[in-house]
């Protein structure tokens, strides 16, 4: 699809957006981009969230990682309605630890989009690393290009 299209256009932007509330740790900008009913499979923390629960877990994650150096997707590829949307992309995350190291990998993102009063909100997120079925490790160092 093309870039000119009105609802994709208004969906990247949505998402440019939230990407950079994320990256100022916009705490109150990144809670407006979620839905009342939103319902969040995070790769961390527990199985699944509720709104209350979402944003809160949002606020430790901040709260944990100050100095986040990345919050970037690749890939991006979004299938749309004209009040739904689905969008999917590879998401790159790294910080500094306190012993001021880059820590950072590659995760999977998949977002459910739905369109209220005129903006675009985020009622489904869902982010998660592949992991090794014989062992049960994450595989975190994977890399977007590899096969």
């Amino acid at each position: 699809m093309s870039q000119t299209n009105p609802t994709l256009s208004q969906l990247h932007n949505q998402i440019d957006q939230w990407l950079q509330a994320i990256k100022r740790s916009d705490f109150a900008a990144i809670c407006s981009h979620y839905t009342e009913d939103v319902r969040a499979f995070d790769a961390v923390k527990q199985l699944q969230f509720r709104q209350a629960d979402y944003l809160a877990h949002w606020q430790q994650c901040l709260e944990m990682c100050p100095n986040h150096l990345a919050f970037d997707l690749k890939d991006i590829q979004i299938r749309h309605s004209a009040d739904l949307a689905i969008m999917y992309a590879l998401l790159y995350c790294a910080g500094v630890n306190d012993k001021g190291e880059v820590q950072g990998c590659w995760m999977r993102l998949t977002q459910g989009w739905q369109q209220q009063q005129g903006q675009w909100r985020i009622f489904h997120d869902h982010f998660s690393a592949p992991f090794d079925m014989v062992t049960g490790a994450a595989l975190f160092d994977l890399q977007p290009d590899a096969t």
